[in-house]
């Protein structure tokens, strides 16, 4: 059964360290509300050595919530929280539970035409740790698949970008580094991330984004007998997303993702196509 492992928190960590890289912060008393539905179903692992392995169909979906608030000109306060994640193999029954909660304070090294930001975000290993998926054809045996990684992480973003009104086109570039720690006497090993992205947006109304970015561990060579918990991850992803402003106020947003072998060789990940809606507000004064 360990073959058909995989930890859920593996793809969390690509939606998680990709929010708000960008070199802003928002105004003093300014906030941006996100919730959103996702999930994905593949059955193509790639293992420690970057190697394709079939498995039975996993799948998951998730809710969840984000904030960006604006404390000050300088600080912006930002919570990313997964209140449900629903998942399983198609061997196994399905498991929910919530996800970790990722707090972040951004800063504001430069402002102006192009803007820095330095940005510390832990995450604190709140999710639901005990699930295990029982398989269909064998009640005695069993998966675990825990909707936390139960490991305490902080991620430093440095993140720089560029608007080119009144053009109505934007970029940003971003450098990353997740310092994590450890689960039950078993030490992981850090991650390196970094990626860009580029905005346009169309009649006034359409927000279009295309992300690229690449993740890779650093450090210590993972243990194998870990990699449900999201040790030694490596991959590159692809994002695509599309928003639609409804008034000053409103949107919806849609997103498609890849996790693939390209700037770097997927590893200790599915190869999964990724899909999510959602609904933001936001509030300017």
């Amino acid at each position: 059964m360990k073959t058909r492992l995989l930890a859920v928190a593996i793809l969390s960590i690509f939606f998680l360290s990709a929010s708000a890289q960008s070199g802003w912060v928002k105004e003093k008393g300014n906030y941006f509300l996100k919730a959103d539905v996702s999930g994905y179903t593949s059955k193509d692992y790639r293992n420690l050595d970057g190697n394709k392995v079939a498995t039975s169909k996993f799948s998951q979906q998730a809710f969840s919530i984000y904030g960006e608030y604006g404390l000050s000109k300088k600080f912006t306060g930002i919570f990313n929280m997964p209140l449900l994640k629903h998942q399983g193999y198609s061997t196994t029954n399905n498991v929910t539970g919530i996800g970790d909660l990722r707090l972040e304070l951004k800063y504001a090294i430069q402002k102006g035409k192009y803007p820095i930001s330095l940005s510390v975000a832990p995450e604190i290993p709140i999710g639901t740790q005990g699930l295990k998926g029982v398989a269909k054809d064998n009640s005695g045996a069993f998966i675990n698949l825990p909707t936390g990684d139960g490991e305490f992480n902080v991620w430093t973003t440095a993140a720089i970008s560029h608007s080119f009104y009144p053009k109505p086109f934007y970029t940003t570039v971003y450098s990353a580094f997740n310092y994590r720690t450890s689960y039950k006497g078993t030490n992981f090993q850090n991650q390196y991330a970094a990626g860009a992205e580029f905005g346009y947006k169309v009649e006034d109304k359409v927000w279009l984004t295309a992300k690229y970015s690449a993740t890779t561990g650093v450090g210590t060579s993972p243990v194998f007998a870990d990699f449900i918990r999201g040790n030694g991850v490596s991959f590159s992803t692809v994002v695509l997303s599309a928003t639609y402003e409804f008034d000053k106020h409103w949107a919806i947003t849609t997103q498609y993702s890849k996790v693939h072998s390209g700037i770097v060789q997927a590893k200790n990940v599915y190869a999964a196509n990724m899909f999510s809606v959602g609904l933001t507000y936001a509030k300017k004064r």
